[in-house]
């Protein structure tokens, strides 16, 4: 998570990378993520006029590590995080409207890849439908990346639809892969296992 002062806008923007969560009552702030297969789900309590956002990559860990399937890149936890830190500042989830964005399948083929966007939108309409949360609305699946700016303290969300550009598609896929890569490498060093 990083944070600088955007001109345009003339707030501070809260950037989320995969794993990342923030929520926030300020009136100078927003957060914004870039998405391909990622799921990113905003929150908004009207009454506390409190808002938030997490950014989450795989529906769940492959880990026997409980602190890492705990964690913010997998999508249940990253749901929870989000809900117990506006709980913390005053929301109430009785109270509490959903957006979603994301799961694109940026690999454009057929496989295991392009599952994964499918699963994480499955996954985050599942849950926040057994949690009781309406979902207001949503901009999930194709083929293309998507860039959000999300106001916490009103709910409203700009989203650009990034179009197919060999360089961004490529840029992204490779985050994505050195993400997973790097998930996978943690989990074999755990397991005393180091790839060369």
């Amino acid at each position: 998570m990083k944070t600088y002062f955007d001109f345009h806008f003339q707030k501070d923007i809260v950037i989320l990378y995969p794993g990342d969560y923030f929520s926030t009552s300020a009136e100078n702030e927003l957060i914004s993520t870039v998405l391909g297969s990622c799921i990113a789900i905003t929150l908004f309590d009207a009454s506390v006029r409190i808002g938030g956002m997490n950014h989450f990559m795989l529906v769940s860990s492959s880990s026997d590590n409980e602190l890492e399937e705990k964690s913010g890149r997998f999508g249940e936890y990253a749901v929870e995080l989000l809900l117990n830190d506006m709980i913390k500042k005053g929301a109430q989830k009785k109270r509490i409207s959903a957006k979603v964005f994301g799961g694109s399948n940026i690999f454009n083929m057929p496989g295991s890849n392009a599952r994964v966007g499918a699963q994480n939108i499955f996954f985050a309409f599942d849950y926040l439908e057994r949690e009781k949360i309406p979902v207001r609305a949503s901009d999930v699946g194709g083929n293309y990346s998507r860039k959000i700016y999300f106001d916490p303290k009103t709910a409203k969300v700009w989203l650009k639809h990034i179009k197919k550009n060999a360089t961004k598609d490529d840029i992204l896929r490779r985050r994505e892969e050195e993400y997973r890569k790097r998930i996978k490498e943690e989990e074999n060093k755990k397991n005393d296992i180091i790839w060369f």
